[in-house]
């Protein structure tokens, strides 16, 4: 496999012209553009031309205070239901290069890939988010943290854990506020792009952190979604740092509690206990996500892709080293710019994933009926998806699924792309 190294660029050119490629190859504006084209010219035959009636192309619907939406869109002549698809954190449209074909053929379905905005082709900038800081001050004995993993191999749980009357009213100031803030603005900027698109309804799938935003966008606008796939989304879970916990509202004291097991409780830590505290100080000082790729410049495409391709390549129909590394390049000139986003989702979620306010603790509120997939290795909770599922269908019986996706992780969709595309495509005919 192919990557770009800046210790053999040094070798070939030397230093001087080499920081000159370097830093051409960082700020070259048209760069995200051109991955971009090149990875959907190579997945989609009909990119930028019609082939056997279906044609694909990338638009930009304008939104309000100068920001646009791009999107990779799919059409037959005759398509008129309409599927939207909605990427995780640190991604973007072309990370579904897999699954678009397979919805597109499926029912004559007019396919919307969006960039959320902030990510892939989609404005950059965006509003100043108010914040809060505080890191919620978890105490418990660390020589009786047990590792969990027949259970789940992200779950370490110690006996109990104390949080401090100070430290937890300092940390639930202001915080409904900020979360609700940073949501509506992914939630509204949807919103304002399926209004300007002229569409009146349509099916959602959403992967990760596009999940957690799904279910809210699902609330807000209960009319909008017809049918809702969940991949392995991001903040279902209970635990305490959740602003919704209902023990919060009356603060006397500091609280001592048993560690559950179950996502359904606040009592709930999941992988925080494993989580760094170098990784939660850079967490909630806010360090730009992004920035080590923009000063590692290109070689951070190996550095982004090394970690994960025993994980891609886990199915056959992500194997071969060209679509890798064009994949790689496209993942690196897509998040190497600065951008809104990339501190936005420290403000809903702590530093080990969860959600200060949890899907479980919105689902009453949840309409359409649903599909929850994760992959058989995911690092996303599965069991939470299970409680969401039951208690969905306990309100209404038949109004969700669970599934699982063999041999995939948390990218299920990349890891096993067919399973998932026919779980998906049978669950919205």
């Amino acid at each position: 496999m192919i990557f770009i190294r800046f210790k053999s660029t040094v070798s070939k050119y030397g230093w001087k012209d080499s920081l000159k490629l370097w830093y051409n190859h960082v700020s070259d504006p048209h760069a995200d553009r051109a991955a971009h084209d090149k990875l959907f010219s190579m997945a989609l035959p009909y990119y930028n031309r019609e082939y056997e009636g279906i044609r694909a192309s990338t638009l930009s619907t304008p939104l309000s205070k100068n920001m646009s939406i791009s999107e990779v869109r799919v059409q037959n002549a005759d398509s008129k239901n309409h599927v939207v698809m909605l990427h995780g954190y640190a991604a973007s449209s072309g990370w579904w290069f897999k699954n678009i074909h397979s919805l597109a053929r499926a029912g004559n379905k007019v396919v919307h890939a969006l960039d959320l905005p902030g990510f892939g082709l989609s404005s950059r900038h965006g509003p100043s988010f108010p914040d809060n800081r505080t890191r919620l001050q978890v105490s418990f004995d660390d020589s009786k943290v047990q590792h969990m993993k027949h259970l789940h191999r992200s779950l370490y749980v110690p006996e109990s854990f104390t949080l401090k009357e100070r430290n937890l009213k300092r940390y639930l100031k202001n915080q409904h506020s900020v979360v609700e803030r940073v949501v509506n603005f992914y939630v509204d900027a949807l919103e304002e792009w399926r209004c300007n698109n002229g569409i009146n309804q349509f099916d959602l799938v959403a992967h990760s952190l596009g999940g957690y935003l799904g279910v809210f966008y699902c609330i807000k606008y209960p009319t909008a979604v017809r049918r809702l796939v969940l991949a392995s989304p991001g903040g279902v879970e209970r635990s305490p740092f959740a602003i919704t916990n209902p023990a919060y509202e009356n603060i006397a004291g500091d609280f001592t509690m048993a560690c559950s097991y179950s996502p359904a409780d606040y009592s709930f830590l999941g992988r925080y206990p494993a989580i760094k505290p170098g990784f939660q100080a850079l967490w909630h000082m806010r360090m730009p996500t992004f920035l080590p790729v923009r000063l590692l410049g290109p070689v951070a495409v190996r550095l982004l892709m090394s970690r994960n391709i025993e994980k891609f390549t886990r199915s056959k129909d992500f194997s071969d080293a060209t679509e890798l590394e064009t994949f790689a390049k496209y993942v690196y000139h897509t998040n190497v710019a600065a951008s809104v986003s990339e501190t936005a989702i420290m403000r809903i979620f702590d530093s080990s994933i969860m959600a200060k306010i949890p899907i479980l603790d919105r689902l009453k509120n949840l309409k359409p009926k649903s599909l929850w997939i994760y992959g058989q290795h995911d690092f996303m909770f599965s069991d939470a998806g299970r409680v969401a599922v039951n208690w969905l269908n306990k309100m209404q019986e038949g109004s969700a699924e669970f599934k699982v996706v063999h041999g995939g992780g948390h990218n299920m969709y990349l890891d096993n792309p067919a399973e998932f595309n026919r779980l998906v495509v049978d669950f919205l005919k």
